[in-house]
């Protein structure tokens, strides 16, 4: 094993906005961390590969740490979250990471805990020219808290689907969090200026028309990454959707019939998944499921083991790329998966 007498100096205080990383920064500090982390090689070993001085690297590998470029976890035991991580991924078909909450049976620990593991994550698919379409709700809006400024060149974020309706706006509530990732990456922030769901799928036709809006869904439709969570009626964190005014109570009785376990992003599904044959998804201004397909990377973000039935059928329908998840919120998961449920 490499000798670590020759450690990089203690991480140097926070950058300040003016500090921002770019983009080759990052990609050096980087390279200077696979190298001597990853690699195993020696600083001046690091220094010969990249054309930097010893003092040069250590700086590097300090700023790389501080940045959250690379990470470490240390495991003085047999991981649970390990073993969740491998069954998730073998079951699944997905990328998982398992979030350590300090407490996991309060709901506000694991979801603190979920939103710090994502935030740290996300950065790393975030590349210039790249299209973030991105959903709103308790969880991203605490996910989007976190975020760390990490400005990349020509990048967007879009809004998943519309927010508002005649009682209840929550424009302002939506804009925070878009704004929030607009900021972290330095990202031009689009809105979906329309209600969560139209009237009619007569009016959600014409306005799909109208050029302004027609431009937003251009850009959805073409994103390189998804970020959202799921909506469920009941949990720690009931969905937004559930609440007054954005339903019917003819829209309700219409989701207890087709057996709607959840939505994605405006899109209610039933237990497997499935979409088709309900009433209210042709009046939403959420992505119908085989586009959102399309979406290289679909990270999915969640907290609460309520929830866990939602969650398995989206996985299972093929729905996600990428998880984040408490250790409960997985373990919930797996288990209703094996029971058949």
């Amino acid at each position: 094993m490499t000798d670590r007498s020759d450690s990089p100096e203690p991480s140097p205080a926070p950058s300040t906005p003016d500090q921002a990383l770019t983009v080759r920064d990052r990609q050096r500090m980087a390279d200077a961390a696979e190298l001597y982390w990853v690699r195993g090689l020696k600083l001046e070993e690091v220094g010969h590969e990249l054309g930097m001085s010893r003092s040069t690297v250590s700086r590097q590998l300090a700023r790389a740490r501080q940045e959250g470029i690379i990470e470490f976890r240390v495991h003085r035991e047999v991981s649970s979250a390990a073993t969740l991580t491998s069954q998730l991924g073998e079951r699944f078909s997905v990328i998982p990471r398992i979030a350590l909450a300090e407490n996991p049976h309060d709901a506000n620990s694991r979801l603190a805990a979920v939103g710090h593991e994502a935030a740290a994550w996300i950065p790393g698919f975030v590349h210039p020219h790249t299209t973030m379409t991105v959903a709103w709700g308790s969880t991203i809006g605490r996910l989007s808290t976190y975020l760390r400024q990490t400005p990349v060149a020509d990048t967007h974020v879009v809004q998943l689907h519309g927010s508002g309706n005649i009682p209840t706006l929550d424009t302002h509530y939506v804009s925070q969090i878009l704004e929030r990732f607009g900021t972290a990456f330095g990202a031009a922030v689009e809105y979906l200026p329309v209600p969560a769901f139209f009237d009619s799928p007569q009016t959600r036709r014409l306005m799909w028309q109208e050029k302004s809006v027609h431009r937003v869904l251009n850009l959805r439709a073409h994103s390189d990454l998804l970020i959202t969570s799921v909506g469920t009626p009941s949990g720690d964190l009931p969905g937004h959707l559930y609440d007054s005014g954005y339903l019917r109570s003819e829209d309700l009785a219409e989701l207890q019939r087709e057996h709607v376990i959840g939505n994605l992003g405006a899109i209610f599904f039933r237990k497997d998944g499935s979409s088709d044959g309900i009433a209210v998804n042709n009046r939403s201004t959420g992505m119908p499921f085989e586009q959102l397909r399309r979406i290289p990377i679909r990270l999915l973000v969640a907290a609460d083991p309520a929830k866990a039935q939602a969650i398995g059928g989206l996985l299972r329908a093929g729905l996600a790329t990428h998880v984040v998840f408490d250790t409960a919120t997985a373990a919930e998961v797996l288990a209703l998966d094996q029971a058949g449920q």
